[in-house]
């Protein structure tokens, strides 16, 4: 990459530190996935990242659509997930749907930053839940191309902090995981230098590119991985 990782060692650290008390929030019955708005030294200001909760009863699976202005996403998993969109261009919304036939709980919420934007939730029978910010998507963008994606999927909880990059810009962020980001108009390679605040196990990372994983990286408490 061009730039020096070196200048972004102290911002690491302050997040580290800033995860203490984004865990403290959590556990009080907040759903903070705090997201550093700014990449640090020579970078260009950019934007405050856009992140997503899915909460509710754990285990329930959930399909989801993410779409911002330039571009839309569709993924599945499990409560609970954080979801993070990088390089984003509000306005932006995501709707979840259960995949169960129950009254179990699906909750999610819409982060800019570090403020909490919206929350909507359903127990119906297949039921969907949307959040939107700064009105929301009113037709539907193409799904993103090149679509890149970074799944932190393991341990199973706890926080990190991070580096996402392509040649261009890069961007700080913290959440809790497992955590999906979605990295919107990357240009040339991509990479991630992501730090566990805290040892929870093992840490395992999928690149994802185009629906096909095509990296994992397995470290301690922390992981690099690049593609291509």
């Amino acid at each position: 990459m061009k730039r020096d990782r070196s200048n972004y060692a102290g911002v690491l650290l302050g997040l580290a530190l800033a995860g203490l008390l984004a865990f403290v929030i959590d556990a009080c019955g907040g759903a903070l996935g705090g997201v550093n708005p700014q990449a640090p030294g020579n970078t260009s200001n950019v934007p405050p990242e856009t992140s997503f909760w899915v909460l509710g009863t754990p285990g329930l699976p959930f399909s989801a659509v993410i779409s911002d202005s330039t571009a839309s996403w569709k993924f599945r998993g499990v409560v609970p997930e954080s979801v993070v969109i990088v390089n984003n261009a509000p306005p932006a919304q995501m709707t979840v749907t259960k995949l169960t036939n129950d009254r179990t709980v699906l909750s999610t919420e819409i982060i800019r930053g570090v403020s909490l934007l919206g929350i909507a939730s359903s127990t119906a029978p297949f039921g969907t839940a949307t959040v939107t910010l700064v009105g929301g998507v009113q037709i539907a963008p193409p799904p993103a191309n090149p679509d890149i994606r970074f799944f932190v999927k393991s341990p199973t909880t706890g926080l990190f902090t991070g580096l996402i990059e392509d040649q261009n810009v890069g961007f700080v962020i913290e959440a809790r995981i497992p955590s999906l980001i979605l990295f919107e108009r990357p240009s040339g390679t991509v990479d991630a230098v992501l730090n566990q605040i805290g040892p929870g196990g093992p840490f395992v990372v999928d690149i994802i590119s185009n629906g096909q994983i095509v990296r994992e990286a397995v470290g301690g408490v922390n992981v690099n991985v690049s593609f291509p």
